[in-house]
């Protein structure tokens, strides 16, 4: 049977992993371990909590949402680069095909 306070700490390592997932630029990888993350909250919602593990669930669920935010932002700036620099080749090729003809 698993136990409220092992899944509450296999949920604080996911940050730590998503995190090495977003720097390495993992997507497959960060996909992965959302999915697992999600399987592993939702064990946890459906276990009967007493009120203390229910107020740190709910603390650590906070925390959880605030690191997503920054996850978010991060990803987001990635996002950005990335369409930058597709636009610019693809501009740069429109150069080479205008210059080649």
């Amino acid at each position: 049977m698993v136990v409220a306070s092992e899944l509450v700490v296999q949920l604080e390592d996911f940050v730590q992993l998503i995190d090495t997932a977003i720097e390495s630029e993992d997507w497959e990888g960060l996909n992965s371990l959302l999915v697992d993350r999600r399987a592993a909250l939702e064990q946890l919602c459906a276990l009967p909590l007493s009120p203390f593990e229910r107020k740190a669930v709910v603390a650590m669920m906070v925390q959880m949402q605030a690191t997503d935010r920054q996850f978010e932002a991060v990803v987001q700036s990635q996002k950005d680069a990335l369409q930058k620099q597709a636009f610019s080749l693809a501009h740069d090729r429109k150069v080479i095909q205008a210059y080649q003809t």
